[in-house]
């Protein structure tokens, strides 16, 4: 269980929040984690919150599904082991999250990095250690 203090009063019982993990595929990186309040589930309005947030346009917002908290991904398999949605397809997938899920988005039209086998290298390792860090921390709680 994890419990964070609320930054101020809620408007109202059914807001919804949610962790946005921004996936930058031209440098094979993430932004470090962000919190959104969502007024209400409709896709739409998260999808307007995350435009509003990186200010990409929504019409160029790609996203995913809700995940749990922590999340145990590594960056050399979230453009391809992750199912993206576009803002224009099927809007209603991303409709199915509550408190604490973790929503990854990107911007569509940036083209992913072809790494050199040195990079891959680097950030697997990278990646290794920091799964470990966070399954150690789950193994903790359990």
């Amino acid at each position: 269980m994890y419990v964070e203090q609320l930054k101020g009063p809620e408007k109202h019982e059914a807001q919804i929040q949610v962790y946005v993990i921004r996936w930058r595929p031209s440098q094979c990186s993430v932004d470090p984690i962000e919190e959104i309040i969502l007024d209400n589930d409709d896709p739409k309005h998260a999808i307007e919150k995350l435009s509003e947030l990186s200010g990409v346009p929504v019409e160029y917002i790609s996203y995913t599904q809700g995940r749990l908290f922590p999340v145990q991904i590594s960056c050399l398999d979230i453009e391809n082991k992750l199912e993206w949605y576009i803002t224009s397809d099927r809007l209603y997938s991303l409709g199915l999250y509550g408190d604490g899920d973790v929503i990854y988005y990107k911007d569509n039209r940036e083209r992913m990095k072809e790494l050199t086998d040195k990079e891959r290298s680097e950030i697997q390792e990278a990646e290794e250690a920091r799964l470990k860090r966070i399954k150690e921390f789950i193994e903790a709680w359990i």
